[in-house]
């Protein structure tokens, strides 16, 4: 069992790590083009201004991004600066990295009452170690594992059987991207299994009020349509299989194009259809949508805590897997959530392990090719020098043998809920 120094040396590390990775490894288009110009936008005061802007770029992100980067600004002018350098970066990713070192704590503390002592400080040992939340914050800049956190931090409080707090926590976790959506529905279930019908309803009220809260100054300056366009917006907006999300879609792109000769553009469409009218969007949401009434069933018939921390995160897997439109970064909250039961079972610690390498190398990968596409827009000498097809060619390659080890993992861990949740006897804790 890791002791509590240990738990400290590695959230130290990670966060002393992070703010060393931040200012040099940076997604350009996310952390300059959009996040650094929103934040300049606000004047480190007013996040509604943000939503009031025209930008060239297509940056869609619910109020507590701009809160946040309205913050990033307000500290970038009073340490003087400069608009795109390292301590503008730093302050910007400064969120996410922070949530990450609080994952420790979280688990540390949260777990110990519903999982024991030992099981606890595992799953904090292994957020401070996590890859995925590393890769997502330090050098990626996003603000995944902001999400991942409070979303966690949701599914805690319920294990600990405080619904309305978890409520309260679901409604900063969709105010701050739109994802939080897909454990909805395995919480709700849960909650109402476990606690009844009038805690879930309070429960959902404190939620809604969250979300109202933080969105009322948007709505009072006149911005609350183009804040609700985060939320609107999203669906449909890259009309894809998979937005490089490593899994089979992405394998049915790389078959279409190499093998079939498709062309990419036509080939990635999720508009095409799949089997006679059915398009491959519809497919896709087909499947997720009885995929999660899989995950509530087991939830309602077998509401133990192991069975819902699992289903919580394989909500995020499936979602990850199933549905087209995907992001890379949208497995970093399966493998945050699957850190809380890792220490019950060496089962669970290597599924821990396995999504967790999976999330960190799609990120990573996709990264890379970000970084090397920027390069050669930007620098003669690159775009001279760099052959595009040299390192796309090896980075697709990696990336299918990444989404090859995502599909087995995700059967396994179906597998496994399915057997040991829907299948078996019905009882409650």
């Amino acid at each position: 069992m890791p002791s509590s120094r240990a738990l400290a040396v590695a959230g130290a590390a990670a966060l002393i790590l992070g703010l060393m990775v931040a200012p040099r490894i940076v997604h350009n288009y996310d952390v300059v083009d959009c996040f650094l110009t929103w934040a300049r936008a606000s004047g480190g005061r007013r996040p509604w201004d943000i939503y009031l802007t025209d930008f060239k770029t297509n940056c869609d992100y619910p109020p507590v991004v701009p809160y946040l980067l309205t913050l990033a600004e307000a500290a970038r002018r009073g340490l003087r600066a400069s608009e795109t350098g390292a301590m503008a970066i730093i302050l910007v990713k400064l969120p996410s990295l922070l949530a990450h070192l609080a994952a420790v704590p979280l688990s540390a503390v949260g777990l110990r009452k519903p999982f024991g002592e030992g099981a606890a400080r595992t799953a904090a040992l292994l957020s401070a170690l996590s890859l995925p939340f590393f890769v997502n914050a330090a050098a990626w800049g996003q603000f995944d594992v902001l999400l991942s956190v409070l979303v966690m931090a949701a599914v805690v409080a319920l294990l600990n059987d405080r619904p309305v707090l978890a409520g309260a926590l679901m409604g900063a976790a969709l105010a701050t991207k739109l994802l939080a959506v897909v454990v909805m529905p395995v919480l709700a279930v849960w909650t109402w299994r476990r606690f009844g019908a009038a805690r879930l309803a309070r429960a959902t009220l404190a939620g809604a009020a969250v979300v109202a809260l933080l969105a009322l100054p948007y709505l009072m300056a006149g911005a609350g349509g183009r804040m609700l366009q985060a939320y609107t917006g999203a669906v449909g907006y890259y009309p894809v299989r998979t937005a490089e999300a490593y899994n089979g879609w992405y394998l049915l792109d790389r078959f279409d194009i190499a093998v079939r000769g498709l062309p990419a553009p036509e080939a990635r469409l999720d508009s095409r259809r799949m089997l006679g009218p059915l398009t491959f969007r519809a497919a896709g949401l087909a499947a997720l949508a009885a995929y999660n009434v899989m995950l509530v069933v087991g939830v309602a018939r077998r509401p133990t805590r192991p069975a819902f921390a699992l289903a919580a995160a394989l909500s995020f897997f499936a979602f990850f897997m199933l549905p087209t439109q995907v992001h890379q970064r949208y497995l970093v909250p399966a493998a945050g959530l699957l850190a809380l039961t890792a220490g019950l079972s060496a089962r669970g610690l290597v599924l821990w392990a396995g999504v967790s390498l999976t999330a960190a190398l799609n990120q990573a990968l996709d990264l890379a090719r970000a970084v090397l596409d920027h390069a050669v827009s930007v620098d003669p000498v690159a775009a001279a020098t760099v052959s595009v097809p040299g390192y796309r060619g090896p980075i697709r390659l990696a990336a299918s043998v990444v989404a090859v080890a995502n599909i087995a993992l995700f059967l396994w861990a179906t597998r496994i809920y399915w057997r040991e949740v829907v299948a078996a006897p019905a009882r409650p804790e």
